[in-house]
């Protein structure tokens, strides 16, 4: 089953078309899904289920609302989409939408589209100044993670961005909307020193705030690269999963 039909159908069963009215646990109970919250060790969700009923558990470790908000949600698309049985899914199967394990990967896509829909990006979020103060804000309002956010913007936002998430000193994804003037950052290139992210894997504090930088940090090998181009960086910490979230738009 297509992931992003079967979670625009939910929406439209329940009537729900506003951030405000989606309440991800209303729609667990509503089909039968028992939540409970339990300390796991290697796994932030499962499911058990039998494709009439199932019981999801959240680990409850995890602080953040919005994190616990797109677990959920992931684990209600494993329900949907799968045939009966048991999933565990690790902190890694969150961070992406491209992961390498299919049901995984539609699990996300299905999160993603229930709990932030195309026409939703586009009529309620404004970009500002800054990447990290307009996705955040966009997060809250959702009620999702910054990094969910960042990759549903950059798939189908209206202002020009690119997004990279970087583990151990490697791209482990990238992520670039339309309107931005790249697109191509090969998984696994090692990280430039042009870029604030470089110092983190380094063991350095790194500035949160947006600075300038060549296209050279990242986009040496796309095939539209600009010598002398300058964009904004904006690098976001990720240290619970040694990693860094990095934000790119136009200067």
């Amino acid at each position: 089953m297509n992931p992003t039909i079967k979670a625009k159908e939910l929406l439209s069963k329940y009537c729900i078309s506003d951030p405000s009215e989606l309440d991800i646990r209303e729609i667990a109970n509503a089909e039968n899904l028992l939540i409970c919250e339990e300390e796991l060790s290697s796994h932030d969700g499962r499911i058990f289920h039998d494709g009439e009923t199932g019981i999801i558990t959240i680990n409850k470790n995890i602080k953040e609302e919005g994190r616990k908000n797109f677990t959920l949600a992931h684990e209600i698309g494993h329900f949907f989409l799968e045939c009966e049985k048991k999933y565990f899914c690790r902190k890694e199967d969150f961070l992406t939408f491209s992961n390498n394990k299919s049901n995984e990967k539609e699990a996300n896509i299905f999160a993603s589209e229930l709990l932030m829909p195309e026409e939703w990006i586009k009529e309620y979020i404004d970009w500002k100044d800054e990447g990290y103060e307009t996705l955040n804000k966009a997060s809250d309002k959702f009620n999702t993670t910054l990094s969910s956010m960042a990759i549903r913007y950059a798939e189908c936002g209206k202002f020009p961005i690119a997004v990279i998430l970087s583990c151990e000193g490697k791209v482990k994804w990238s992520k670039a909307n339309e309107y931005f003037p790249f697109r191509y950052v090969p998984a696994g290139q090692r990280l430039n020193t042009f870029s604030g992210a470089f110092d983190f894997f380094k063991g350095k504090e790194i500035s949160t705030k947006p600075e300038e930088i060549l296209a050279d940090a990242w986009f040496l090998n796309d095939f539209n690269f600009k010598a002398n181009y300058y964009m904004h960086e904006q690098n976001i910490p990720m240290k619970n999963y040694n990693a860094v979230l990095t934000i790119l738009w136009e200067a």
